[in-house]
């Protein structure tokens, strides 16, 4: 995937960083990761909307 990201879309980011996203430890995503996460895994930004939104008011 960290391949990927910087190949594809030229955003560099790092394993440890993915996994932190991954297992839940990085509640902060930087804008540019998000926007490509969001076309890798092809999720429509308005329902990760959402789900992040529930998710904060959850807590």
């Amino acid at each position: 995937m960290v391949d990927t990201t910087k190949i594809e879309y030229g955003c560099t980011t790092s394993t440890s960083v993915l996994s932190a996203i991954e297992t839940d430890k990085n509640k902060i995503i930087d804008g540019e990761l998000l926007f490509v996460l969001s076309d890798f895994y092809e999720i429509d930004l308005r329902e990760l909307q959402k789900l992040i939104l529930k998710n904060l008011q959850i807590k």
